[in-house]
């Protein structure tokens, strides 16, 4: 490891102590996932690993503490909150060796995802038609109201991506056919483009699926939408 990158890191401790020998830790290197969310009821793994003065990993335990009532540590190092919104700080230990304060957004529970308006769309390419109309789903929180969750992605992905990539005549904006997009409280959408002059597939099955921030999927996930060319 560079003598940069070892700065960088003794830079997210408070009251490092002077460098120590090999496999003494000077430095905890914090792994923050981007964006730094939880979502209510919801348990996310935290990570960290001690360093010695080389920016080896060193075998030590490491603890995780939090200032604040938002957030809870349980079984050591897992973060969960029961509130809907706001944020809470988290921060890890070894020994006397802490960390700089890491502050996690808290976000309402994704509990659903639901299709918005009708499963199935027919493109007209013979009329000029040059895109389906918006696919939309939206991820809903439930509790004493129903909300729809913002700043959460939802994935879009063509099934039959095969039949997409022969034809080269369907695909999202920008020619992805898998891409994630990001929500608002209605939700988020995305349309098939089709290229004119090309043959189009008879139809093609999109997949949505959406992921808590710990990586567990939200009940919905696997719905399809069918868009039929004409």
């Amino acid at each position: 490891m560079t003598g940069r990158r070892l700065a960088a890191l003794l830079g997210l401790c408070a009251g490092c102590s002077s460098l120590g020998e090999s496999g003494t830790v000077v430095a905890i290197e914090v792994r923050t996932p981007l964006p730094a969310v939880v979502e209510q009821n919801d348990t996310l793994t935290l990570a960290a690993r001690a360093l010695d003065q080389q920016g080896d990993s060193v075998g030590a335990t490491v603890l995780w503490e939090s200032p604040d009532t938002t957030v809870v540590i349980v079984n050591g190092n897992q973060l969960t909150s029961d509130t809907s919104a706001g944020t809470g700080r988290v921060q890890a230990r070894v020994g006397s060796l802490r960390s700089e304060l890491v502050t996690y957004t808290i976000r309402r529970r994704s509990d659903s995802l639901l299709l918005v308006g009708p499963a199935r769309d027919t493109v007209t390419s013979g009329a000029g038609e040059t895109e389906s109309a918006a696919l939309q789903a939206r991820l809903e929180s439930y509790g004493s109201d129903t909300v729809g969750v913002a700043d959460a992605f939802i994935r879009f992905r063509i099934i039959d991506a095969d039949t997409a990539l022969a034809s080269g005549a369907v695909a999202f904006p920008g020619g992805t056919l898998d891409t994630r997009i990001k929500t608002t409280s209605t939700g988020a959408s995305i349309t098939l483009q089709v290229v004119s002059g090309v043959t189009p597939p008879d139809s093609l099955r999109l997949e949505v699926l959406a992921e808590r921030p710990s990586g567990a999927v939200v009940p919905g996930s696997g719905q399809r939408f069918t868009v039929v060319f004409e």
